[in-house]
């Protein structure tokens, strides 16, 4: 009995570990407007603005192409992890 008590707290705390990874990462879909080499950045038609690596080319965007921005929250930004074209 009292190991299975001692177990309780791991356990709780691998589900909740658990949960916040898969809620961790989050997607949006949308066509480019712009992107700001300088600043890193990509902003969809849709208003939203996402951070970039320092290692993506921006200039592989084109404005008006539609995708899919996979991204995590870091300190209130959406940081983009992938950027792939959407059809």
């Amino acid at each position: 009995m009292k190991k299975s008590i001692a177990l309780m707290p791991a356990i709780v705390a691998t589900a909740v570990l658990s949960a916040s990874a898969f809620a961790a990462s989050m997607s949006k879909v949308g066509d480019v407007k712009s992107t700001d080499a300088a600043k890193n950045e990509l902003v969809l038609s849709t208003g939203d603005t996402f951070t970039l690596p320092k290692s993506f080319k921006t200039d592989a965007l084109k404005v008006g192409e539609k995708v899919k921005v996979t991204y995590e929250m870091h300190d209130g930004k959406m940081v983009a992890t992938h950027v792939n074209p959407e059809k």
